[in-house]
């Protein structure tokens, strides 16, 4: 069982107080944005205990900081659900409905017509991001999440052509896929800071990213190999090659969030259900389609 690898971390994993109510709130606000509308896709919902993540991922966040952070990499999972079906292999289709996720940045929050409810439920959650953000934080942010979402364009079309990227083109894709940028990005603004430009840039702060990103994208391999495997894609690791700044307070504070990101990620990723309770092949990750306008 790959979620039983062992990994040593010299970093202990904390937990927000608020980890409960977190997921009280997150199925409530699914319910209501229409992302959960399905037993079963609630069932599966439970099972993959974001809110849990992001309780270990920002130990010190509660109430509404949580709540962002937790809506943000919901619509992110089923964004990624949604291509783990009949799009899977069809890079047209997934471009087009990750355009509408782009349209939404570039148009400060606008809902693109005809788009379905996760488009509508990202849109909001892209206005909770932007309140308050600087004009370089937000453009930052924004190309973070162009990333992740351009990067399931990519990796239809290596299905679409039976590509199995070599190591080096699966690092190169699998920063921007695996969503850790944004997700550091959520920190600091559940926390209530931003990374001024100038050390986004610094050398030292880059590589410190690049670990982070690293760490828990490897981790995610491993743990959900099987998840992977099963659905016929080698977009993972593990199947792709068996084989100082002068803000010294704005780095202190998002290496505290590197090390709760990656402490929390691992406590999660080894107990989640979403990567031990397979969807059988040949069934669609969510019974709902969420990206059509009904």
């Amino acid at each position: 069982m790959p979620q039983d690898t062992v990994f040593e971390l010299p970093l202990a994993p904390d937990v927000s107080p608020d980890a409960d109510g977190a997921r009280r709130r997150s199925l409530d606000w699914c319910r209501g944005r229409g992302l959960v509308t399905h037993p079963v896709d609630q069932q599966r919902f439970l099972r993959w205990d974001i809110a849990g993540l992001m309780a270990a991922w920002l130990p010190r966040a509660t109430g509404d900081r949580l709540d962002m952070a937790v809506d943000a990499v919901v619509v992110a999972t089923f964004l990624d659900d949604q291509f783990d079906g009949p799009l899977a292999d069809q890079p047209l289709r997934v471009a087009a409905a990750c355009r509408a996720f782009t349209d939404v940045i570039a148009s400060a929050g606008a809902v693109p017509a005809g788009t379905g409810p996760l488009t509508a439920a990202f849109a909001q959650v892209w206005l909770r991001l932007a309140h308050r953000a600087s004009p370089a934080w937000l453009e930052s942010a924004g190309q973070h999440w162009r990333w992740y979402v351009n990067a399931y364009v990519e990796e239809a079309g290596n299905r679409a052509h039976r590509h199995t990227p070599s190591r080096a083109e699966h690092f190169a894709l699998r920063r921007r896929s695996g969503f850790v940028y944004a997700m550091l990005d959520l920190s600091q603004k559940a926390y209530g800071f931003e990374l001024p430009p100038p050390l986004g840039r610094d050398p030292t702060v880059r590589r410190m990213l690049g670990v982070t990103a690293d760490v828990v994208d490897t981790l995610n391999d491993v743990h959900s190999v099987e998840k992977e495997e099963s659905r016929g894609d080698t977009h993972n690791l593990a199947l792709t090659d068996r084989v100082p700044p002068s803000d010294s307070t704005v780095v202190a504070l998002l290496t505290d969030c590197m090390r709760s990101a990656m402490s929390g990620y691992l406590r999660w990723s080894r107990v989640c259900l979403r990567y031990s309770h397979l969807v059988p092949p040949g069934e669609p990750a969510l019974v709902t389609d969420l990206l059509t306008s009904r």
